[in-house]
């Protein structure tokens, strides 16, 4: 009998820890694997899910998927913090009496360390957001003042016009990547701010969490877990891929391997763990960020989205 197909979509086909899937390296075992472009949730049977937009749903009230703890798009995000050069902001605290621009699950981490790690009060701040984007803006607390802009708005040109003080991102801007003197990053040694918020905090940040419909999981018990297995093999090809005995492979960056054994020892050997033991913090920072922002109306417990055999998983 051949095995049951399972539809794996990608919203980043070409991140590293993904790419293994697509050059046909990592099978799911007991499955067949299809991988495509990701166009919906109805429209394959597993994804790497936004988990700010997991976050949002789960606001509603509705839990349609479960999710395994494989987390193929992690970055810390005080680097994705811009601001224009002539608004006067030098730290975090600046930004209150500031005009400040906010989206996406890159928002929801950011928005996170801003108010518990940093104490910024958002009451000062006059936020902007996209209807849709980071969560309901009605429902931030009282005392925050939420704009709306349209879909659409250029951001970045607010920005360099001086029409927004700062922008929170979850992307690099086109006016920093051109190098725009009149904007600059929030954090300019970056690097060192977010070494120091994680050894502070223990949060590294996760973006994105591989999730499934729970009707193909009702059908197929065992696809979770392995498709977790898999998902640590096609991270285990990522990692070899820049710190192997061949080098650097798909980074053009002289000091790749430097960076990595950088980032082993501030953050430990399994800094990119794929299972729940090592990521209790980041997950339980996101449930108390979602509710303070508004997203969810209690705080959530991380394992309501989890299944429960994945999650138990053994191994990193």
């Amino acid at each position: 009998m051949a095995n049951p197909k399972l539809v794996l979509a990608f919203r980043e086909p070409d991140i590293d820890t993904q790419r293994a899937f697509g050059e046909g390296l990592v099978e799911v075992e007991g499955f067949e694997l299809e991988t495509r472009p990701y166009t919906g949730a109805e429209s394959c049977d597993a994804w790497d899910a936004s988990f700010g937009g997991l976050m949002n749903i789960a606001g509603r009230g509705e839990f349609p998927y479960v999710s395994i703890p494989a987390f193929p798009n992690r970055k810390f995000r005080l680097q994705y913090c811009y601001v224009n050069v002539k608004s006067g902001i030098e730290g975090p605290r600046d930004l209150e009496g500031k005009r400040v621009y906010v989206s996406s699950t890159a928002g929801v981490w950011a928005r996170g360390a801003l108010l518990n790690y940093y104490k910024v009060d958002f009451t000062k701040i006059h936020w902007f957001m996209v209807p849709g984007e980071g969560g309901p803006a009605k429902s931030w607390g009282p005392g925050i003042e939420v704009e709306s802009l349209e879909r659409g708005t250029d951001i970045d040109g607010m920005l360099l016009r001086g029409d927004l003080d700062c922008v929170i991102d979850p992307n690099v801007v086109p006016s920093i990547s051109a190098r725009d003197p009149r904007v600059r990053r929030l954090f300019p040694d970056f690097r060192a701010e977010e070494q120091k918020y994680f050894r502070d905090t223990g949060i590294f940040p996760i973006s994105h969490m591989v999730s499934l419909n729970k009707a193909f999981v009702e059908n197929h018990p065992n696809a979770p877990v392995a498709l977790l297995q898999a998902y640590r093999k096609a991270r285990d090809i990522a990692l070899e891929r820049v710190g192997g005995p061949e080098g650097p492979m798909y980074v053009s960056l002289p000091w790749a391997v430097a960076a990595q054994n950088e980032a082993v020892e501030v953050m430990g050997e399994r800094y990119y763990a794929y299972n729940v033991v090592d990521n209790v913090k980041p997950l339980e920072a996101m449930m108390q960020f979602c509710h303070q922002l508004g997203i969810t109306s209690d705080r959530i417990d991380y394992r309501r989205f989890l299944h429960e055999e994945a999650a138990a998983y053994p191994g990193w």
